[in-house]
């Protein structure tokens, strides 16, 4: 991810949704060794831990409620929402 403007963020916290992005193991922007972390075959145990460890940090928070979260994602973020 990069700093941009992103309509559909745009779009769901103007109906009153938190979004939030998470740059899990693997993306790149972040050097090598954390793109290599998501390489060394935990692709999607890696990536899931780090949409989990997410979700529960929003929830700690108070930005997010455990019963009203959702997931989505386009390409590689579709897999992790089907398996989430």
């Amino acid at each position: 991810d990069y700093w941009c403007y992103e309509p559909l963020c745009q779009l769901l916290c103007n109906r009153g949704m938190s979004v939030l992005r998470v740059n899990y193991r693997g993306s790149t922007g972040f050097g090598t060794k954390f793109l290599r972390k998501g390489l060394n075959g935990t692709v999607f145990t890696g990536v899931q831990d780090d949409i989990e460890d997410a979700a529960l940090h929003a929830i700690s928070n108070g930005w997010a409620k455990r019963d009203r979260i959702a997931i989505f994602g386009g390409s590689f973020g579709g897999y992790c929402a089907l398996h989430a």
